[in-house]
């Protein structure tokens, strides 16, 4: 006699199967994958720890602080008279909790913040690949997955986005499984629309995922047709926040920019990163053209990943982290005796991750409560220089310059949405000293300059006869001439 499973349950036992024999014993089932998920706890926990070195974190900080101090969400200001551009700010909601939690307990807070972010992906993208893969083969893919986005795992908005990502995708297989549509869905894009602008990509993957259902006959019309109503309402949502329907003009104006960003270009197929990410495409299609039935939706998770590993280094790290339930699905097909959590296992991740956040939160007050170090004639001769003193500076170093010295006039940074496309243009050029662009820093009236010395500018500048008043190795102040702006 047989009783009847739900669909959720076919993934995990078939009643008319026989009991699965135990393979591999200790070692492979328990030991070895809580190995590799306690090396990875470390190594976050190592790098969490340390001072927060990306500078974007701390444009996201000085946002924060301008929007806790009057900034309208709908008519921002500029922090600098060399941006100009209208725009609107698509990652508010978290610049203002930085803020707030930099204002109670300083940079030591945001590096917990920091490592409160990314633990929390980490056991998301676990315990919701768990749900069909192994402990062993889940384990290595979140090692791999977050092997393959280090370079963008930092206190920056975007982590919440690649834990929603995971949310996503798993909620969508979860309705291929079952067959019940997650309209949770809906409020959870209207809060990624006011935390990071990647919440389209939660839209598409419920249209892929519709499509993919319907190809593989997986819901009936009238479900299909009514689960279309999650991602046109999510969209719909996404208009409705505080930004208003305008977060859809911003999303173009963000492509706009693209070419002037270095997140955006093609990934370097030789770099660590994106070899990583290879060798987990090369699992994921192995393992697609092994599994029998071929299911469509299956085939679209993969293809949308390989599109997202050549598209640019900024969506990099969504592919590898949609692999990640996407091989887990397909293993556990092959093996689905090895699949599905326990409460005690379920409870083991989530208080071993609180664990490693307790223990950053004893650690940060003394290894993060300063920013990176650096020479020690560089905050006198900075923090001295007058108000509204128009600088030229490293382009990638204008968030951290903007939040430690406030008081300067940033001809560069990296927040590409308050700069016109012409602004851009001209401090690529300037950066880049194409043809003619000492006229164009004449124009912007900048006479102090803060560079690499090895940068192609530091070298055009001491030969336009600069000054350089403090030089260290990997930093150097330079003053212009007499003269030098008006082209004396």
């Amino acid at each position: 006699m047989t009783h009847s499973v739900s669909p959720s349950e076919r993934t995990v036992v078939d009643a008319d199967q026989p009991a699965p024999r135990r393979h591999g014993g200790f070692l492979w089932e328990r030991a070895l994958p809580s190995l590799v998920l306690a090396a990875t706890a470390t190594g976050l926990l190592l790098a969490t720890a340390l001072p927060l070195s990306n500078t974007d974190t701390y444009f996201h900080l000085r946002f924060g602080h301008e929007l806790l101090s009057g900034w309208s969400l709908r008519d921002p200001g500029t922090v600098s008279t060399f941006a100009t551009a209208h725009w609107v700010p698509t990652q508010w909601l978290p610049e203002i909790v930085m803020a707030k939690v930099e204002d109670w307990l300083g940079l030591a807070g945001i590096a917990w913040l920091s490592g409160l972010q990314i633990f929390a992906l980490t056991a998301t993208l676990y315990l919701v690949s768990r749900r069909w893969g192994s402990r062993l083969v889940v384990s290595l893919l979140v090692l791999g997955a977050l092997s393959a986005s280090y370079l963008s795992l930092s206190m920056r908005p975007q982590v919440l986005s690649y834990l929603l990502i995971v949310v996503t995708l798993g909620a969508w297989l979860r309705t291929r499984d079952d067959g019940r549509l997650r309209w949770w869905l809906i409020p959870v894009t209207w809060v990624w629309a006011m935390v990071h602008g990647m919440w389209p990509i939660g839209i598409g993957l419920g249209v892929l995922a519709l499509i993919g259902m319907a190809l593989d006959r997986d819901l009936s019309r009238r479900e299909l047709t009514r689960g279309l109503a999650i991602p046109f309402l999510s969209a719909v949502a996404a208009a409705c926040t505080p930004v208003g329907p305008e977060l859809y003009v911003q999303l173009v104006r963000v492509q706009e920019r693209s070419r002037f960003f270095s997140e955006w270009k093609r990934p370097d197929p030789l770099s660590f990163s994106w070899i990583v990410l290879a060798v987990l495409l090369v699992v994921a299609m192995v393992v697609l053209l092994r599994t029998r039935p071929l299911r469509r939706l299956d085939v679209l998770l993969v293809v949308l990943c390989i599109l997202c590993s050549a598209w640019s280094w900024r969506t990099v790290p969504v592919a590898a982290l949609l692999l990640v339930p996407t091989v887990a699905v397909l293993s556990g097909r092959r093996a689905p005796h090895a699949a599905s959590t326990s409460r005690t296992e379920r409870a083991l991740v989530l208080g071993g991750t609180a664990l490693a956040l307790a223990v950053l939160a004893v650690a940060v007050p003394f290894t993060s409560d300063r920013p990176p170090a650096q020479p020690s004639w560089v905050d006198p001769a900075l923090g001295s220089l007058p108000s509204g003193t128009k600088v030229v500076g490293a382009w990638d170093w204008g968030g951290y310059f903007m939040w430690r010295y406030p008081q300067l006039d940033l001809l560069m940074h990296g927040y590409g949405d308050t700069f016109t496309i012409a602004e851009l243009q001209r401090n690529s050029d300037i950066e880049g000293v194409a043809p003619g662009w000492q006229d164009e820093l004449r124009r912007t009236g900048c006479t102090v300059a803060v560079l690499r010395p090895s940068s192609g500018l530091a070298e055009g500048l001491v030969k336009e006869n600069w000054i350089v008043v403090h030089h260290s190795s990997d930093i150097e102040e330079l003053r212009a001439p007499a003269g030098w702006a008006t082209g004396g």
